[in-house]
This record gives structure tokens, sequence and C-alpha cells, in this order.
């Protein structure tokens, strides 16, 4: 399962690195990053312990916690290759806080009754989910082709010249000044 509002980023696909370790146990996986643990309170935050390079056997997982109260800071990271029986466990729980239906109680059922794995992606995470990052994500997915990198990065360099401009006529700063020279 991909949740939309992600982008990840790598070499290798982070959804090959999580079939590659449900090929291997045959149990459910997600992704997991580490993020610094004032961010924790954003994600679903795994209990658990590396069992080999970047895999983690997942003892429990907890939805969005105080950072003084995760278990660590290895976050899932919105991808996930769930065993069939996953929604079954779905059916049951019951709505949380605004009504919603969190799939992490689900996953924390499914690891407290079988083996449960987290799988540390070498990816980089691109949050999607608001108008900003959203934005930013597709100037760097855009500056990697070949055929947008030199013009969109011309029009990147004019525009901070115009904001510079536009914070000095403000302030009067001249740390603001355009610094960059079009071609």
């Amino acid at each position: 399962m991909l949740l939309g509002d992600t982008l990840m980023q790598g070499a290798k696909p982070a959804t090959r690195q999580l079939l590659d370790v449900f090929d291997r146990y045959h149990e459910s996986v997600v992704a997991l990053e580490e993020v610094p643990r004032e961010k924790v309170s954003r994600y679903g935050v795994i209990d658990g312990r590396e069992i080999e390079d970047r895999i983690y056997l997942v003892k429990d997982l907890v939805e969005k916690p105080a950072p003084e109260n995760a278990p660590s800071n290895l976050v899932i990271a919105s991808r996930y290759v769930l065993t069939p029986d996953i929604f079954d466990l779905i059916d049951h729980v019951k709505p949380g806080r605004n009504g919603e239906i969190q799939l992490t109680d689900a996953l924390r059922q499914q690891a407290a009754a079988r083996p449960f794995y987290g799988c540390r992606v070498e990816s980089i995470r691109h949050d999607a989910g608001n108008n900003l990052d959203f934005i930013k994500t597709n100037i760097l997915y855009a500056l990697e082709r070949p055929d947008l990198h030199a013009p969109l990065g011309d029009f990147i360099l004019e525009q901070a010249d115009r904001i510079r401009r536009d914070r000095h006529a403000k302030t009067g700063d001249e740390n603001v000044m355009p610094k960059h020279k079009s071609r």
C-alpha cells in the first residue's frame, strides 16, 4: 500500500526494498525512516529491535506520540506490504479521534499476533501532503530532468533575485540584494 501524499526517491525503489524483506520473511513489513525526535508526533512510530542491517522486528506501534513518550525515532514512511489478514483487523478497529479508523491500530494488532517487520529504506521521502511541500517536491523532481534542469534553474534564480529586490525595497537591508547574474 502506498500513501499518495508521499513520494520516495532512491536508487532502489522503497517498495522493492519492502518486497525483498517480505520475500524473506513472508510477513507484513512497513517502510521506516529515522527522524529527529521532535518530529515523531507527526507519524506512526515503531517499538522494535534491529535484527539485521536496516531490518527491524516490530513489537508495537504508536500513532503520533509526544516526543517524550515515543519508543523510538523510527517512523512509518507511507509504504506498506501487508498480509491479507490486515483487512479483517481493519474491519474490527473502532474509530478513534475525529471518528477516523487508524491503520496503525490494525497494524498494532497484527504485530501483537505474529511477526511484523520494518525496513529502514534507503530512500529520500518527499511529503506532498501540503501545498508548499507539493511544490518543493515537483521542483526537486523537475530539476533531475536534463531537459528542465537549466531552464528551471534559471527561472528559480531569477525569482530569487526578484524576492531579494522586494525584500531590500521593504527593509533596506543590503544582505538581501540580488546575488545571481542571469546568463
